[in-house]
């Protein structure tokens, strides 16, 4: 409880010292303040994020255009480990930010990784159920429901991304019961796209969590058969709120100015990203970036950034918050919440 109470003391005086600073995150995108009109020189923020993911594009692109220049950012870019929880992860490769999920954010900080949304990401959770090819289980594209989906998957083995105990573990757990579901066995493949990949291809696995780009590389590549897209089926993919951008304390403390213009810039790249006449160089960059191939990237530009937003609902947060303590997935003390895990720089 100590480390708890003093963890809260910590957020809480992150915020004050933010609302003193700058004006809110993700407002309008033609403020021109910026870290270096704060501190008279350039700031560096080193992001943390998994390779081939879709939610590294807004970075990418800004980095590309020179948007974080232009706000007084110089970006470095770190791997998050696959064998770590995102506020681990952190921790481990000494990053000011990553995106991490609502679950994961409130299990390191209640375990005392001092850290809070101060960005909005991914409004749901990404996460496709993805068969081998050849596989006899029912998806939704063939008629099947949700819950019939879910229901097939008792005794398999499913892959997941995260250990077991994690959030997103406990999450899915959670939707497995919402079906009537808890016999299955769970193998940890980690946050990155190849391992699902080639679990399905060897056949290791029955089911296999993905998210984009690896869920397109998939379909282009007709190498999986799509069960169910997560957050069209069970309450705590559908209802809740999915990912957001974290800082740690340290970062948010003390480079206020630094947070609010690295989330104007993702806010700026989503606009950039989403206006048509941008398209060309944007697949560009998503080829570049992860390796896959332009068919590919079509398909994760047209089925993922619609659930991009810079936003952080608060009653949309806090339903999560308190749906997550009844799930299991966080613990009820310290109480997590809006006012205790996420830091607005300026608001």
């Amino acid at each position: 409880m100590r480390n708890g109470y003093q963890t809260r003391v910590a957020l809480a005086s992150i915020a004050l010292l933010l609302t003193a600073t700058a004006a809110a995150c993700g407002g309008d995108s033609d403020d021109t303040s910026t870290a270096a009109q704060a501190t008279g020189g350039t700031e560096t923020v080193r992001v943390m994020m998994y390779p081939a993911q879709s939610y590294r594009l807004p970075v990418m692109i800004a980095q590309q255009q020179g948007m974080f220049e232009k706000r007084g950012i110089n970006i470095e870019i770190t791997e998050q480990p696959a064998n770590l929880q995102g506020m681990q992860g952190l921790t481990a490769t000494k990053s000011d930010v990553g995106i991490v999920t609502v679950g994961t954010l409130g299990q390191g900080w209640q375990a005392g990784a001092k850290g809070a949304f101060f960005c909005g990401g991914i409004k749901v959770l990404q996460t496709t159920l993805m068969a081998p090819a050849d596989s006899t289980l029912p998806s939704t594209a063939e008629g099947a429901t949700w819950q019939e989906v879910l229901q097939a998957l008792k005794g398999k083995k499913i892959g997941i991304q995260t250990p077991v105990g994690s959030g997103l573990q406990k999450i899915f757990a959670a939707a497995l019961e919402e079906a009537g579901v808890t016999d299955v066995t769970y193998v940890n493949l980690g946050g990155g796209s190849s391992a699902a990949i080639a679990a399905l291809g060897n056949g290791s696995v029955d089911v296999a969590q993905l998210n984009p780009t690896g869920t397109q590389f998939v379909l282009d590549a007709k190498s999986g058969k799509p069960l169910l897209y997560m957050s069209e089926g069970p309450t705590t993919y559908k209802e809740y709120y999915g990912s957001g951008w974290v800082g740690s304390a340290e970062f948010l403390q003390q480079k206020p100015a630094a947070a609010k213009a690295f989330c104007d810039v993702i806010d700026d790249a989503l606009g950039f990203i989403r206006d048509s006449a941008n398209r060309e160089t944007t697949l560009d960059m998503l080829v570049k970036d992860t390796g896959i191939t332009e068919p590919v990237a079509e398909l994760v530009l047209d089925q993922t950034y619609g659930d991009f937003s810079t936003e952080l609902p608060k009653d949309t947060l806090d339903t999560t918050f308190d749906a997550y303590v009844k799930l299991g997935v966080l613990e009820a003390e310290p109480k997590p919440s809006y006012d205790s895990l996420v830091v607005l720089p300026g608001s």
